[in-house]
């Protein structure tokens, strides 16, 4: 997966308003809604391990694997900085390796995937192997949630251009967001330019990515999750306990090891 070379670098910058503490409060209040209170968990395409972080302020340990060996430095480097002492579980371990392959040789009682991991899986194959890894490092009886981009949201609400604007002590950021859906494969290619200025040195760079991300519909999600072994729970729009819907592009759905 090509994706989050060079944008990873800014990773932290781009979503820095975004409300992990937020996320995992509501992620942690599902998993309780359903039986299960972890105290240990797999975060598949953990990123940076943000939301990795607020779990072990909850208590809960957290592995947390990721392709993008920038994001996972970088998320070293934070959890470098704090002190153990001050947290209630132990800091998360952050490990290299392709939510659809990795084997840890674990069990937890629950695995997630958030912020999309899931629609960046662009084949039912794909989606098929990032459930059967999490069904395989499951205890009996537990779960896996993940978040994705729900189609008929999507299409009634299309994706457009977009411009944000970033910037901290050291570089500001220009973001251009250009989406070409694509029907019929289900697909979004989110085009990115990225425009950095190094406000000491005075210097500009662009980067340019392509995030090719699928959206995704109930009927496949569990078919998909009835072959790997799962069983279906339950849907809900992101952040809240409303069934997913064509007004919300974000959906969270909830799969229990049989």
């Amino acid at each position: 997966m090509a994706v989050f070379s060079d944008y990873a670098r800014y990773y932290n910058l781009l979503y820095r308003d975004k409300d992990y503490c937020s996320e995992t409060a509501f992620v942690l209040e599902v998993l309780k809604k359903h039986g299960c209170n972890p105290q240990n968990l797999l975060d598949l395409g953990c990123g940076t391990g943000r939301h990795a972080l607020e779990m072990a302020k909850r208590g809960v340990q957290v592995t947390g694997v990721d392709i993008s060996e920038t994001m996972l430095d970088m998320g070293r480097q934070m959890l470098e900085g704090l002190n153990a002492a001050d947290f209630s579980a132990p800091l998360p371990v952050l490990l290299h390796g392709d939510a659809r392959s990795v084997r840890v040789n674990q069990k937890y009682d629950a695995v997630v995937s958030l912020f999309h991991v899931m629609s960046y899986q662009n084949t039912g194959e794909d989606i098929l192997a990032v459930m059967r890894t999490a069904k395989e490092h499951l205890h009996s009886g537990g779960l896996y949630l993940f978040d994705f981009w729900y189609g008929p949201a999507v299409l009634s609400d299309p994706p457009s251009v977009r411009i944000k604007r970033f910037e901290d002590d050291y570089v500001q950021i220009t973001r251009i967001t250009e989406p070409q859906i694509q029907h019929n494969k289900n697909i979004v290619d989110v085009n990115f330019e990225v425009i950095i200025e190094d406000k000491k040195a005075h210097m500009l760079k662009k980067l340019q990515e392509t995030h090719t991300m699928r959206y995704l519909f109930l009927p496949e999600i569990i078919h998909l999750a009835a072959e790997a072994g799962l069983l279906f729970v339950a849907d809900y729009t992101w952040l809240n306990f409303n069934p997913v819907s064509e007004k919300s592009w974000y959906g969270l759905i909830v799969l229990r090891k049989k």
